[in-house]
């Protein structure tokens, strides 16, 4: 396997920037330009994910909240999660990905050609 093929698969299947980690050493600043944004998008996902979680949990326990999937589906939609930050980040995270896959691939062209 050729090493820019396996740099998209790394990007694609791992994390994006990894790939480029791989690609060439002297590559690992672009990759981080890929690999920091994107991390820090997951990390805010997380954390508010896991943050709703536990109120959740804290009020399934406390009978507050009935163990029926619509009525927490309708107290997630209640809850504010889908506002402009978690947005930006879902944005974030899906354009560093692609991008970094896009850019791995074009970088393999441009050392083949």
């Amino acid at each position: 396997m050729k090493a820019s093929s396996r740099a998209v698969l790394i990007s694609a299947l791992l994390f994006p920037g990894l790939g480029h980690l791989a690609l060439r050493p002297r590559r690992a600043v672009r990759g981080m330009l890929f690999l920091l944004p994107t991390a820090a998008a997951v990390l805010y996902l997380l954390s508010t994910m896991l943050h709703l979680l536990s109120q959740l949990q804290d009020e399934l326990d406390a009978g507050k909240l009935a163990l029926d999937p619509f009525a927490i589906l309708d107290r997630v939609h209640a809850s504010g999660i889908d506002n402009p930050a978690t947005n930006l980040a879902s944005a974030v995270l899906l354009v560093g990905w692609i991008g970094a896959v896009v850019d791995i691939i074009w970088l393999g062209k441009r050392t083949q050609g």
